[in-house]
Parts: structure tokens; C-alpha cells; sequence
């Protein structure tokens, strides 16, 4: 995979971390709002029993139990998230599953509490679908089983609620023990479903921009040497129309000394192979602001942009020494690089400064091996 493709992947995984963060911090405001929305809820729960007199506990131990013990559970679930989430040492994905679990805790205070209603059950829903989001199966998984494993434990082992009665009672209860538990597990497997579909999705488009990258790629690059091609001197050109006054623009055109005799010597497998050498050359560039094209047989442009004569000189001849010293020259016969520079004038047609740099060339060519530079 190259480079183009690798940052292409990278910068939608980015923009996926960037969605996953604004939605851990909706989730961590819907956690926030739970326990103001509870904590209503409780006490007006409260008034409503006091005023139908359907309360057999007095005053203080129902508002004890049932509006300040989860009120202060709830508190410190929020505490410990908000400590979570202000927390540098903490990683996007840690905070992820600590908000979730706490989710998932609170929850459990508000079944544990009024389990007595059976149909409460549904709450646990809640922080599994919110986990839908991330895309990760193991935090989905993780909060699922916080969930129902909170539930199976309140249902068997926690009477909060003395009047509830135990799950295996009567077949009432036990049916609607097994039923909640395979209802919630049902849900997850949903969860779970809906997460692989999604991640399918999501593979398929990175899949298809790096098809859509390569081909792209491939349309402005020389198949021989993996360098720009002429399409892709046409684009860069374009480009240069763009950039802003006062930046230096020089074009540099080069060949193979007598590359002809090399064909005709040991054949055109053989310069194929000096002229993959050279275009491996002219990729390790890799110096900002310079493009590598194959203009057409043996010539080659590069495209210097913000960048001095001395600099262009300087990157010229490395390119013309890392040449030389390939093992190519052992095997077949040494074989020199000229070099023709021409600076680009503003308004110029590329055709023009095409042709400078290519008289700049047939100077060099009068002492092979050389650099002229017009400027």
C-alpha cells in the first residue's frame, strides 16, 4: 500500500476518532441529564405515593431508601465521569468504557431500587444502545454483560423493595425473570448485529477509496519508473499558476547520455533498466516542494518549487551521484546525466518553459554529465 493510500486511511480514521469524541461527550451529557431527570422523577414519585397514602414505610425511611440513596449513587457516578473526562492521563477509549460502565451502574441503582415494577428492566437498554455508536464490539459486549449480569444479580440477590418477591416465587415471576433476561440479551445480540453491519460498511468505503486512490494514482503514473507522467506534469503545471508571487518555480529536464547506444548495445530490456534505476532515484528525493515526471523515452523533468539555484543545483547533482554509483553501471556500462534548468517566469505557458528547459539541456549535453542552469 503506498503512501497516498496510508494517509487517505489515516485521515478517515481520524475523522472517525473525531466523530467517536463528540459523541463521548454527548454520552457523558446524557449521563449528567439522567441524574437530574431521576432524581425529579424520584421525588415526585414520592409526592404521588404520599398523596394516594400507598406508602407503608414512614416519611424518612422512604425518602432515604428511595430519593436520597440513588440520588447520591447517581452523584458520584457523575463525579467519577466528570473526573473521567477531565482527566489527561485517561485515553479517549478508556474514557469510553468508564462512562459506559457507569452507565451501566447507574442503571442497576435504578432497577435494584424499584424492581418492584417489572417493566423497569428496560433501563438496562439504554447504556448498551448508547455504546452502538463507537462501533466497538468488545465496549458493547463489556456494557451488555455489566447490564444483564447487574440485572440477574438484583433479581436473585437484592431485595431493596421488601415487598418484591423472590424470582422463583410462583411461575409468574420466574417467567418474567426469564423472559426480561432473554429480552436484554436478544438486544445485545441486535447490538451486536447492527455494529457488524456497520463495520462491514465502513470497510467497504475504505476499501473502495483506496480502489478510487489507486486507480487515480495510476492514471498520472509512469508504469515503468513509478514516476509522474505527463498527465501528471499537466496537473502539476496547472497547480503552479496558483501559487502565490515571490515563490520560486524552476523546471529542470534531464537524460541519459548516449542512451541510445545502450539500446542498441545490450538491448531495450537493459535500458528499461537504467531508466527504472533513475526513477527509483528520483522517488528518494523526497524533498518538500520537488516532483519527479518521465517526460517521454529517456527525458525526465523535476519541478522545483520554493526553491533557490543553489538548492536546485545542490539536489541535481546528489541526483546525478546516486545515479552513477548504482550497480546498473557494473553490470552494462557507466552511463552519465545531464541536466538543463530553466526558472519559470509568471504568466509563462508551460509550453515555453518547457522549451527553455529543454535548451538548457542541449547546453549540458555539449559537456555530458553537466548541470546548466538558466537564470
Amino acid at each position: 500500500m503506498n503512501k497516498r493510500s496510508l494517509h487517505q486511511i489515516e485521515a478517515i480514521q481520524n475523522e472517525y476518532r473525531r466523530i467517536d469524541r463528540k459523541w463521548l461527550q454527548r454520552q457523558y451529557q446524557i449521563l449528567l441529564w439522567l441524574v437530574v431527570v431521576t432524581t425529579a422523577a424520584e421525588i415526585l414519585m414520592a409526592v404521588i405515593l404520599q398523596k394516594l397514602n400507598v406508602v407503608s414505610a414512614c416519611v424518612q425511611v422512604y425518602l432515604l431508601k428511595y430519593v436520597l440513596a440513588p440520588f447520591f449513587c447517581n452523584v458520584l457516578a457523575a463525579l467519577t465521569a466528570t473526573m473521567a473526562m477531565k482527566s489527561g492521563r485517561l485515553t479517549d477509549r478508556q474514557k469510553m468504557y468508564t462512562i459506559s460502565c457507569l452507565l451501566a451502574g447507574m442503571a442497576f441503582v435504578i432497577y435494584t431500587i424499584h424492581s418492584i415494577f417489572g417493566m423497569l428492566f428496560i433501563v438496562f437498554t439504554v447504556p448498551m444502545v448508547l455504546t452502538v455508536i463507537y462501533g466497538d464490539q468488545n465496549l458493547t459486549a463489556i456494557t451488555s454483560a455489566a447490564c444483564i449480569g447487574g440485572k440477574v444479580l438484583s433479581d436473585l440477590f437484592l431485595f431493596w423493595d421488601p415487598d418484591r418477591s423472590p424470582v422463583f416465587a410462583n411461575t409468574d415471576t420466574a417467567t418474567d425473570f426469564l423472559m426480561s433476561t432473554a429480552f436484554l440479551l436478544l438486544f445485545y445480540v441486535l447490538c451486536h448485529s447492527l455494529i457488524a453491519v456497520e463495520q462491514e460498511k465502513n470497510g467497504v468505503g475504505i476499501r473502495l477509496e483506496i480502489e478510487r486512490q489507486k486507480y487515480q494514482e495510476e492514471s498520472v503514473t509512469d508504469q515503468l519508473t513509478r514516476v509522474g507522467n505527463r498527465q501528471a506534469l499537466r496537473q502539476a503545471f496547472a497547480e503552479v499558476e496558483s501559487i502565490e508571487p515571490g515563490v520560486r518555480i524552476f523546471l529542470a529536464m534531464l537524460d541519459l547520455d548516449d542512451f541510445k547506444r545502450v539500446n542498441d548495445t545490450f538491448g531495450h530490456s537493459v535500458g528499461d533498466q537504467y531508466l527504472q534505476a533513475l526513477g527509483a532515484v528520483m522517488l528518494k528525493l523526497e524533498v518538500e516542494g520537488v516532483q519527479a515526471f518521465r517526460f517521454g523515452g529517456d527525458e525526465f523533468c523535476i519541478l522545483f518549487c520554493g526553491h533557490e539555484p543553489k538548492s536546485v543545483h545542490r539536489i541535481c547533482a546528489e541526483l546525478q551521484k546516486q545515479f552513477t554509483a548504482l550497480d546498473v553501471h557494473q553490470r552494462y556500462r557507466p552511463v552519465s546525466i545531464s541536466v538543463g534548468v530553466a526558472e519559470y517566469e509568471r504568466g509563462e505557458r508551460p509550453v515555453s518553459l518547457l522549451d527553455r528547459a529543454d535548451a538548457s539541456l542541449y547546453q549540458a549535453k555539449l559537456q555530458k554529465g553537466s548541470i546548466h542552469m538558466e537564470i
